[in-house]
Order: C-alpha cells, then structure tokens, then sequence
C-alpha cells in the first residue's frame, strides 16, 4: 500500500521534479540544523527559540554559508558551485513551500511533455544561466532560491497554454493554475533584484518553449 502511494506521487508530479523537491526540503533541514552558535545568539538569546526562526524565516545555516549565490563568491574567489548549489537552499521554510508548490505544478507538465531527463537539464541550464547574469547585474546581492528554475518552467507552461497543449490542459487543475498565477504576481512584486531575476528566468521559459513548439510542429 505504502509502495503504491509513492509510486502515485511519482508518476502524478514526475520522478525529476519529485527528487528536486526533496531535495530543497532535505537541504533546508541541513540548513536549519548546522548553524553555528554566533549565528543562533543574533536570532535570539534562547537556543531552541533561535533554531525555530532560523527554519521559519532564517538563512543562517553553514550549508548557506557555503552555498548562496554571490558575485564576490562565484566571479571573485571561483566557487562556481554556488551557480548549482543556490537553487536547493531557501530562507526558510514558508520560502521553500511557496516555491516547491509552484514548482510541482508547472514541473509536473514539463517533465510529462519533455521526459525527465530533458527536463532535468533544461531545469537546471534556465537556473545556472539566470544566476550567472543575475551576478552580473547585482554584483552586491546574495540570494538563494529555486524560484529562477521555476520561472523558466512557468513560461514553458505559458506557451503550452498558449498554444492549447493537450498535456498542459489535462495535467494543470485550475486551483493550481490559480496558485500558480497568484505566485508569480507576488514574486515579482518583491523588488526591483526579484522582479528582474524572475522575469528574465520567465522569458528563457517562453523562449524555450516556443522552441519546444516549433520542433514539435516539424515533426
């Protein structure tokens, strides 16, 4: 019965987008477990109070520390793996659920449309691009997140929507559509880096989904 459940939630949301997702909860508990104890007094003088908001709202983890995305970081001192690592961390928990949500519901249909393994790299190459020129535009900024990947989902999704694709209209339920929406007029609203960052990853997604379009109408 357990065996049949997990099976269930693979094949609806897709074996590539289910693992990207536990991974972002797996890191965001290694995250919120090893800090250091300077990092814990300045969030509060009690400890166990500290670990709380640290996993609510905080970003004061060592696996941050040595993962969030930087120009100084990644362009001054070469640790490009920050390009890769960034997307798996969030700032907290209520960062990492807004954003896994979102991505399970426009994941789900891209995987299903492309194959995972596509799916997997093109995920991947949207976010690492999107950091990179992100670095280049706010050289003083820090940030983590998987929001860039799922804006370059949200746009595939668009187009698919767009152009009436059977896949997106059977997979995508209207609650999450709603969800989906609502998510990304906030996001962009958060300011000036937020709204830039995200709306570039978005046009990659409206870009490479148009791509997905033309070849599929060649064939």
């Amino acid at each position: 019965m357990e065996n049949s459940k997990k099976q269930s939630l693979i094949e609806r949301y897709g074996k590539v987008n289910v693992i990207i997702t536990l991974l972002c909860v797996i890191f965001l508990i290694i995250n919120s477990v090893i800090v250091s104890e300077s990092a814990l007094n300045q969030l509060a003088s009690n400890k166990y109070l500290a670990y709380i908001l640290n996993f609510l709202a905080g970003c004061e983890g060592k696996l941050g520390t040595i993962g969030s995305m930087s120009n100084a970081k990644v362009f001054g001192d070469g640790e490009w793996w920050r390009l890769f690592l960034h997307m798996y961390l969030h700032a907290g928990v209520l960062h990492m659920l807004f954003n896994v949500l979102a991505l399970l519901f426009v994941g789900k249909v891209v995987e299903k449309k492309i194959g995972s393994l596509p799916y997997l790299l093109l995920y991947h190459v949207i976010a690492i691009v999107n950091a990179i020129i992100m670095c280049l535009i706010f050289p003083n900024s820090t940030s983590v997140g998987a929001s860039a990947g799922i804006f370059g989902m949200i746009g595939i999704v668009c187009v698919m929507k767009w152009k009436k694709d059977t896949v997106c209209n059977e997979m995508l339920k209207r609650g999450e559509l709603i969800y989906i929406i609502v998510f990304s007029v906030l996001s962009l609203l958060l300011g000036l880096e937020s709204f830039v960052t995200h709306l570039v990853a978005f046009v990659f997604g409206l870009v490479a989904g148009l791509l997905m379009q033309k070849k599929a109408t060649m064939e």
